[in-house]
């Protein structure tokens, strides 16, 4: 990853933005060699504060940043909409929908295509997620991806690719289509390691697998969204899951509707409890 930075000009900008905001951090700030190594050790060290459920110091920092933009500091538009992308990671992670869908809402026009594509991947995780997919989002999705991987140099065109492949396969999970969104799912998660939101990606994967019939591989998947993200609701979800299918267990087949998304009044108290415990 750090060879992306030898790359001369806009070519190893967009590069280094491909690679770290699609494949790795989603919240990477990307300008020049140094900055990208900042970028790689502050993934990995969200990374290791979300195993810890130490992350709530990292929500705080992106917030104050994209506060400091909206009070007419001299913040970057790619330090502000890698801060949202991160942020809108976190909260995807944790079912906060309402919450990320404000951080993505903006009148600002994006003339670069990789901003862009950034915004345009998270606004599709989060209409995935928060409606009832239909062919029209599964069509604007395949349009961006390849809007988006026409600005990407070939050498990192597949990796960024395969993120893209995750929120395909996410919209066909969801749209009732688990077979065709298994395929795409599996190839996705590998792009998205970095990726808060990891876990909705890993729990709609495991229950793809269940819907197939792929009771193993639903199981161990699941164990991986539970170690993903510990504490989340997809995490403890994806828990009971693994109690149902162990040998034994009395339970069938998974057959429930997909998560839904929880409703603004409940995401409202659940908003007003985290500020009480903060106080």
């Amino acid at each position: 990853m750090l060879a992306l930075c030898g790359l001369s000009g806009c070519t190893g900008e967009l590069a280094v933005f491909a690679a770290l905001a699609f494949s790795m951090s989603l919240g990477a700030w990307l300008v020049g060699r140094g900055r990208a190594r900042a970028s790689l050790y502050e993934a990995e060290a969200m990374r290791l504060a979300i195993a810890s459920g130490n992350h709530r110091g990292f929500e705080d920092h992106l917030r104050k940043q994209l506060a400091l933009a909206a009070a007419g500091e001299a913040v970057s538009a790619e330090r502000q909409w890698l801060a949202r992308a991160q942020l809108g990671g976190l909260l995807v992670a944790e079912w906060r929908l309402a919450e990320a869908q404000d951080v993505y809402q903006s009148d600002e026009a994006l003339t670069s295509p990789n901003l862009a594509a950034l915004a345009a991947f998270g606004r599709h995780e989060l209409a995935v997620l928060t409606e009832t997919p239909d062919e029209s989002r599964l069509a604007a999705i395949r349009s961006d991806r390849d809007e988006c991987l026409e600005h990407v140099p070939q050498a990192f065109r597949a990796d960024v690719e395969r993120a893209w492949h995750a929120v395909e396969g996410l919209c066909l999970v969801r749209m009732g289509r688990a077979r065709e969104g298994v395929t795409l799912l599996e190839v996705g998660v590998q792009a998205l390691e970095f990726n808060p939101a990891l876990v909705v990606y890993l729990f709609h994967l495991g229950q793809a697998y269940e819907h197939i019939g792929e009771r193993k591989l639903a199981a161990s998947t699941y164990e991986d969204a539970m170690n993903a993200f510990p504490g989340t609701r997809l995490a403890s979800e994806a828990r009971a899951r693994v109690r149902a299918l162990a040998p034994g267990a009395s339970e069938g087949t998974f057959r429930h509707m997909l998560p839904e998304p929880p409703s603004p009044s409940r995401q409202t108290a659940l908003a007003r409890t985290r500020d009480s415990d903060d106080d």
